[in-house]
């Protein structure tokens, strides 16, 4: 039961992590501000306990605030922070009773906001424990049990909430970098995964490897049998190259009937015998029920000091010549 509930929350799916600097920014001044009239009014009731709590946190959050804001390390962990006001909150309802049940729903949702999921839930854990504790003292059991399933009520709805927001973060995602017919990254995905590539420090220093693929005389196909069945055989087509990649391997769907292959930390040798027998396969499969379809492949190896864009031009060039040559063939690149 507690395997389940744990994989249907998915503690992973961290949604607000891209977000975070800037949540903990705002939070941080909005925090701080809410603080301030409660920290003026404890002064003005001479409740010393309360107007330290209050001060420090009012401190702490504008402190930090102004230090995120120069893009600096805050002052106090988000972490400690969390701790304290788990303090606070539990101080509260012993010294205030029932109004200070009030701070621990706040001070729940803001651990999520501000920490790393995993990390979150622990404190959370931890906070909705003591909160409930700290009203059985001050309160009862009666009511410290209310809290306890009010404040488990509001974690579990905040990490279903999180989950949704994760999905449809990654719905988008998948639809932003992936062909809609064939499951296939689009061209917009390779010039973006490229570059990185490209990028000081990563691995542009050669010993990847692109195949250039294109289906021969696919206009034929499409004029022949109509374009549903041209998208039957191209969707056909990805499914046989994924199920031969491997898993680092990268399809990528760069035009109608032309696809990417990306083979990262591979000779040129080792990815000509790949694509050799990748055409091959090709060749043998059920494309096209009752005919043969078969691709032309150009091969090019990246090398150092090698443009993006002047790597994905040598593996055109390379299936430009496969096809010149009479396609259903494999060109290997030469210019590198």
């Amino acid at each position: 039961m507690l395997s389940k509930a744990r994989l249907a929350l998915n503690f992973d799916n961290d949604a607000l992590a891209a977000h975070r600097d800037g949540i903990r920014l705002r939070l941080s001044i909005m925090g701080g501000l809410i603080l301030l009239p409660f920290t003026l009014l404890h002064l003005i009731n001479a409740d010393l306990l309360m107007l330290g709590v209050n001060a420090v946190l009012v401190v702490v959050m504008l402190g930090n605030a102004w230090a995120l804001r120069r893009g600096r390390a805050p002052f106090v962990p988000f972490w400690t922070l969390g701790l304290v006001m788990a303090g606070g909150v539990c101080t509260s309802v012993v010294w205030q009773g029932v109004y200070g049940v009030f701070w621990a729903f706040p001070a729940l949702f803001m651990l999520y906001f501000v920490l790393p999921r995993r990390l979150a839930t622990v404190l959370a854990l931890c906070q909705l424990l003591a909160t409930t504790a700290a009203c059985v003292v001050s309160l009862g059991l009666p009511t410290a049990s209310r809290v306890f399933m009010s404040l488990g009520f509001v974690m579990v709805m905040i990490n279903v909430v999180l989950n949704v927001i994760g999905e449809l973060q990654q719905a988008l995602v998948n639809q932003a970098i992936t062909d809609p017919l064939t499951g296939a990254y689009n061209r917009r995905h390779l010039q973006a995964h490229l570059a990185q590539r490209m990028a000081p420090g990563g691995a542009a220093a050669g010993g990847d490897v692109l195949l250039a693929i294109d289906i021969d005389y696919f206009k034929q196909v499409n004029d022949r049998h109509g374009h549903a069945v041209g998208d039957e055989v191209l969707c056909r087509l990805v499914a046989a190259i994924c199920a031969r990649k491997r898993g680092s391997d990268l399809l990528f769907r760069t035009g109608g009937e032309e696809f990417v292959l990306l083979l990262p930390r591979t000779s040129l040798v080792a990815a000509t015998t790949v694509a050799e027998e990748l055409r091959q396969r090709l060749a043998e499969a059920e494309l096209l029920p009752g005919e043969t379809v078969t691709v032309s492949i150009g091969v090019a190896a990246l090398f150092a000091g090698q443009t993006s864009d002047a790597w994905l031009r040598a593996a055109d060039q390379a299936l430009y010549e496969a096809k010149r040559a009479g396609r259903n063939r494999v060109t290997v690149d030469q210019t590198g």
